[in-house]
């Protein structure tokens, strides 16, 4: 048991510690000399390397017993390897003169086009004969291990028993932990797909979901190389054959082989600018057809990615009985780490991934394709014993550690502060505390909030939970208090009834909408944590409210949501906030409406905590369309005497990657029109701080303008390092250019009659646009964007409201 464990730790977790290493030179038989960039393959296999400029090559861990040597001009050399001894060896090639039957070489196209021209005349009918296969089976294994000092005490607080323990190149004795294990049996029929069999399981189970949605898919991802890109970490790695391969890589033709009586043509390439997100490799295409027969990629140490020490990705295809190709294996492997390790005697790209240290992630991906109509009549989970997929499957023992790793205490606490950074809620049993982001806070009426938020688990209840919060301001000396239930009628989260009621103060700038379009938990914040602790002045602008809310909601395919909140809201003056009109003053008012809301996201990624999804980002636009219906009542006036008002709200939000740079946006647009107060407006405002604010503005104060037709605008651009990867020394940096927009336009019509007079902090004196424009840098040490922001036009410059420029900061972490 402990050999099949340490086979699934080495070739399927892509650990990178191997107990074989074969190494030698390639020479020419004539001279002696060490052939340069020669290729050298484990046969029947798609492991291999190529040779240095000396010759050199090493292989670890060979899967076959024959190693073969090719290079342009010689003749392809087999030798006999034993596989449970290290080896030295010397291959010796003999010259051979090859002629190429159907391409024409002459003095102005280098064979190296001529071939490259042919690829992209046959790539549209190779693609589409790999995606015209209907039927067939596959199976994947996703491993994440963990690789920890044994000497460390971040080892002793994961150990088990069961741990492999192997020493590096350097000596240094490591333990592998599995993190998270998945197995995955699909069966494709008539083009149509299916789960048939799945298995998974990992040691932090409130942050299982995590590690997929966000960790692996951004980067454990399907390389169909006939793209043009492949989104990889956020970034767009262009092909090394797409149509504009040439401009981005060096592309060398390295040799041609005869297998089953059709020729090879080999090439390898590398990046022109290894600074920016592009591969390293080499691959192979078939004479005549022209189509991939095997690529292997790399990323290299100097891209301007953060947390990466090595990326190898592999495909292999197989021509089917019908001359058709189709995929064979799929192989991806990485390491990561929050710090890259120091490998700079790593000769090659693709042996960073083997250069393990304590403390690297090593992920692993392997997919396996099959078309043989004996799985047919098998059950799903027996496929991984068949020979189609032998070298493919986690064993039982495997799923068995990490149960043992799950009850570690230490683990448990792990998983309990990652589970709260995800939904903003930490678990004590049948109790869950939260939203933790609502316990501090700090305005301007309460001075310091403290808050205590509750509710119960779904260790109470499955499909229910009743929860509430409690208050109180240091500086206003009074309690604020709520409650709230929600219930759903099944398992999922396809129906969810809610209800609430609270007494609190809000912002009377604060959009409604905006909880519709931001991916974080924090509902009340501005999501930055520079901003809260910076702010040069505390927003006055707040009314006390008393709310009752029914909330139902439908999230659909796709993540198609509605929601319809009819509600009920009495809102109370404050010291900054009064509600006056043609000189009579309100103490307070109640509004009854219902809110109406649409949101189409093209199956935007989630993770489901309970009740409450946590959304990740993604370049597929979120469109969002809600509509607001409702009646004003003013003391001593009674429901249906008061006029109506309706308001409707629109928004478009993405991520267009353009390979390296990609452009984030937010648009947004509304009309209100009929009987309404003023907090109902679109109200654009600052945070009035050194915090760089995502979805408001910069250069305004906490008042500003108040419209009842608007739209808003919210872009940033960023470089990935287009102008900094070609400067010496700043290239090392990983720098990132970053450009940012943001604009508001707007206006008051006849369309909206005020219930109260507009106070004078509001500005709407002109309806001239109002803009904004950022430069700046962010992957500062990996966390931090610094921008330095200014005001477009002369229009809104030395007003009370606004300031003219600025420099702001923002807390920002990504691949």
């Amino acid at each position: 048991m402990l050999r099949y464990i340490i086979v699934s730790l080495l070739i399927l977790s892509c650990s990178g510690i191997y107990s074989q290493k074969i190494s030698g030179y390639v020479m020419d038989k004539e001279n002696g000399e060490g052939v340069p960039f020669a290729n050298v393959w484990v046969k029947g296999t798609i492991q291999g390397t190529q040779t240095n400029v000396d010759g050199y090559f090493e292989l670890n861990n060979p899967q076959s017993d024959t190693l073969c040597a090719s290079s342009v001009g010689y003749i392809r050399e087999q030798h006999f390897i034993n596989k449970d001894a290290n080896q030295k060896m010397k291959l010796y090639l003999k010259k051979e003169v090859q002629l190429l039957k159907d391409i024409t070489i002459n003095a102005k196209m280098p064979i190296t086009k001529v071939i490259f021209k042919r690829i992209q005349e046959h790539k549209k009918e190779n693609s589409k004969q790999i995606n015209n296969v209907g039927n067939y089976k596959s199976l994947q294994n996703t491993t994440v291990y963990l690789a920890l000092d044994t000497a460390s005490r971040a080892s002793r607080l994961f150990k088990n028993g069961n741990d492999v323990v192997l020493k590096t190149n350097d000596n240094e004795p490591l333990s592998f932990s599995p993190i998270y294990l998945y197995e995955e049996a699909t069966s494709v029929d008539g083009f149509k797909d299916s789960i048939v069999y799945s298995k998974k399981d990992g040691i932090f189970p409130r942050m299982n979901q995590a590690i997929e949605t966000y960790v692996l898919r951004n980067i454990v991802v399907d390389m169909d190389f006939y793209k043009e890109q492949i989104i990889i970490m956020d970034r767009g790695f262009v092909s090394p054959i797409s149509s504009s391969a040439m401009s981005y890589y060096h592309i060398y033709f390295n040799d041609s082989l005869r297998v089953d009586g059709k020729k090879h043509y080999c090439f390898s390439f590398a990046p022109k600018n290894r600074y920016n997100p592009l591969f390293s490799g080499r691959f192979a295409v078939e004479e005549g057809s022209y189509a991939l027969t095997e690529i292997h990629v790399h990323i290299p140490k100097e891209a301007n990615l953060n947390f990466v020490n090595g990326f190898n990705g592999a495909v292999s295809y197989k021509k089917m009985p019908n001359g058709k190709w189709f995929y064979d294996q799929q192989k991806v492997d990485i390491n990561m780490s929050l710090i890259i390790n120091k490998d700079s005697t790593v000769t090659y790209d693709s042996e960073r991934v083997e250069k393990v240290e304590s403390g690297n992630w090593l992920i692993s991906k392997s997919t396996i394709y099959s078309t043989s109509p004996l799985l047919e009549n098998m059950t799903a989970s027996s496929w991984k014993y068949q020979e189609a997929f032998a070298n493919n499957r986690l064993d039982d023992g495997t799923f068995k550690r990490l149960d043992n790793i799950k009850e570690n205490k230490y683990v448990k606490a792990i998983d309990a502060i990652g589970g709260l950074s995800l939904s903003s809620y930490l678990n004590v049993g049948k109790i869950d505390i939260g939203p933790v982001f609502d316990i501090y806070s700090t305005n301007s009426i309460e001075g310091t909030r403290w808050t205590l938020p509750l509710r119960t688990s779904q260790k109470m209840f499955e499909n229910f939970y009743v929860g509430g919060f409690l208050g109180y301001g240091t500086q206003s000396k009074e309690f604020k208090y709520g409650a709230n239930v929600a219930y759903r009628p099944l398992d999922t989260d396809k129906f969810i009834l809610r209800a609430s009621y609270s007494n609190d103060y809000h912002l009377v700038s604060i959009n409604k909408y905006n909880r519709f379009v931001k991916n974080n938990p924090n509902t009340k914040g501005t999501s930055n944590f520079i901003a809260a602790v910076t702010s040069k002045s505390k927003n006055p602008y707040l009314k006390e409210e008393t709310n009752v809310q029914m909330r139902l909601e439908y999230n659909g395919v796709n993540d198609f949501h509605a929601e319809v909140s009819p509600y009920y809201q009495k809102n109370t003056q404050t010291p900054a906030v009064k509600f006056v009109k043609n000189g009579t003053e309100y103490n307070d008012y109640v509004t009854y409406g219902a809110l109406v809301n649409f949101r189409y996201a093209f199956a935007q990624p989630y993770d489901l905590y309970f009740f409450d999804r946590v959304y990740y980002s993604t370049p597929k636009p979120i469109l969002n369309l809600g509509f607001d219906f409702g009646e004003t009542v003013l003391p001593n006036q009674n429901m249906g005497e008061a006029g109506m008002y309706g308001q409707v709200h629109g928004s478009v939000q993405g991520r267009i990657v353009m390979g390296k740079v990609f452009l984030s946006y937010l648009l947004n647009a509304g009309f209100l029109w009929g009987d309404a107060p003023y907090d109902l407006l679109d109200q654009p405002a600052g945070s009035m701080s050194l915090g760089y604010a995502k979805y408001n503005f910069n250069l305004l104060h906490h008042a500003s303008f108040a419209h009842n037709l608007y739209s808003n605008t919210h872009f940033h651009f960023n470089g990935g390092g287009i102008i900094l990867n070609h400067i010496p020394l700043i290239q090392k940096l990983k720098l990132r250019e970053i450009v940012s927009f943001k604009g508001h336009y707007g206006g008051l019509n006849s369309s909206y009659n005020g219930v109260f007079d507009l106070p004078d902090y509001y500005s709407n004196h002109t309806n001239k646009p109002y803009a904004e424009i950022g430069f700046g840098l962010t992957n500062i040490l990996k966390i931090l964007r610094a921008e330095y922001v200014m005001q477009l036009g002369n229009t809104y410059r030395n007003k009370s409201y606004t300031y003219n420029h600025g420099l702001f900061f923002r807390a920002e972490m990504s691949f």
